[in-house]
């Protein structure tokens, strides 16, 4: 049991020593691809993740008001 707890405590330190890296985004967060022909997620880990394409004929653009990404006609202009 003693070495149980040891062993628990070691991990637990480690767990704390090795924060989860921060790449710039807050998890649950969007954006659109670099290229507008999609958009991703931020994930648990601070890091961006594909999330979908938009379909043929649209491009991904970001509404900064309500932060979310929206597949629109390229000459759309999101107010």
């Amino acid at each position: 049991m003693k070495f149980t707890t040891v062993a628990f405590a070691a991990l637990a330190s480690l767990a704390t020593a090795n924060p989860t890296p921060n790449f710039g985004c807050k998890p649950g967060t969007y954006a659109c691809l670099p290229n507008g022909e999609g958009w991703e997620v931020c994930n648990t880990r601070a890091v961006f993740v594909f999330a979908g394409n938009c379909p043929p004929k649209t491009v991904c653009k970001f509404d900064k008001q309500n932060g979310s990404p929206y597949c629109v006609p390229p000459n759309f202009t999101i107010p």
